[in-house]
């Protein structure tokens, strides 16, 4: 989260690059895509990894990551949701006979912060298994924290695998649950959030 040395990620899923964020002093910069690659069908239980983050014009892969910027200055803070609209599921031109990957759960750990501010960080927590439907915290910033422009990443340097792979962010699919040979996908909606603020009775 430089200022003076700006990048520009790569979408997987829009190869035109990524959507703008969101507008206003309290904003969601940019998150990232989670790809989980093409793997054969198992009947065995199996964790998936996701890609490392790629960036135009540039080789440099790093963890994936959401960035959140508090321009406000009243170091109210704010808190971070993410919420998985539904079950990771074919696309529409799949087969469709085993549309939902029932049981597939995304894992995100090893978070941690970075800014180039000094100001106080905010709170981050690992996420052991999202739920459909159910809002799941990523970041706290409470009162005189996370102003300024802050990166919360899955991971460091060091989980970056040299196939490109990162540690930190996994798909886990049961071995039982039946699969097609075709696509699956799912969509993670990010919740960003101010501190509710306190008014005396």
């Amino acid at each position: 989260p430089d200022p003076e040395k700006p990048v520009k990620p790569i979408d997987p899923t829009d190869p035109e690059g990524p959507n703008p964020g969101t507008q206003g002093p309290l904003s969601i910069d940019y998150a990232s895509s989670f790809d989980f690659g093409n793997h054969k069908i198992s009947n065995k239980d199996q964790t998936y990894l996701a890609k490392a983050q790629k960036y135009f014009d540039s080789e440099v892969l790093t963890p994936n990551y959401v960035q959140v910027t508090d321009r406000r200055g009243t170091f109210a803070g704010w808190n971070l949701k993410v919420v998985e609209k539904t079950q990771v599921t074919q696309i529409d031109s799949g087969p469709q006979k085993y549309k939902v990957l029932k049981g597939a759960t995304i894992n995100l750990k090893s978070s941690e912060t970075a800014s180039f501010t000094n100001e106080k960080s905010p709170k981050t927590q690992t996420i052991s298994g999202l739920i459909p439907g159910v809002e799941t915290q990523v970041a706290l910033a409470s009162t005189g924290e996370g102003a300024g422009t802050w990166v919360i990443r899955w991971g460091n340097d060091s989980m970056v695998t040299e196939d490109g792979l990162t540690t930190a962010v996994s798909l886990f699919v049961p071995g039982d649950t039946p699969k097609d040979a075709t696509a699956y996908t799912t969509t993670l909606n990010w919740i960003l959030s101010g501190l509710p603020t306190n008014v005396p009775n």
